[in-house]
């Protein structure tokens, strides 16, 4: 089963991601800032305990923000597909 392995707070509200199977990248969340709920992600010192949930693997700050392992390793996937291509969406 594929799951994250290590995950780290990074600055301009960016996580750093490895999954077991060697996959990572960085995830920006700035776009989730603009949802209320997820509001005390602004905090920095709150921003900084990002981790890995024990039994779901998922990525979480607290019971509430919780981020889907699947959904962000094809995230992930996906932009490594794209630099493999030279495609640039910016």
């Amino acid at each position: 089963m594929i799951e994250p392995i290590i995950v780290e707070p990074l600055s301009n509200y960016k996580v750093f991601i490895e999954y077991n199977d060697g996959m990572k990248g960085e995830l920006d969340i700035t776009k989730l800032l603009k949802r209320d709920e997820y509001d005390c992600l602004k905090d920095e010192n709150f921003f900084s305990k990002v981790y890995i949930d024990e039994k779901s693997k998922d990525i979480c700050w607290n019971n509430k923000i919780v981020l889907c392992k699947d959904a962000i390793y094809k995230q992930l996937e996906l932009r490594s597909l794209m630099n493999r291509l030279k495609i640039k969406l910016d």
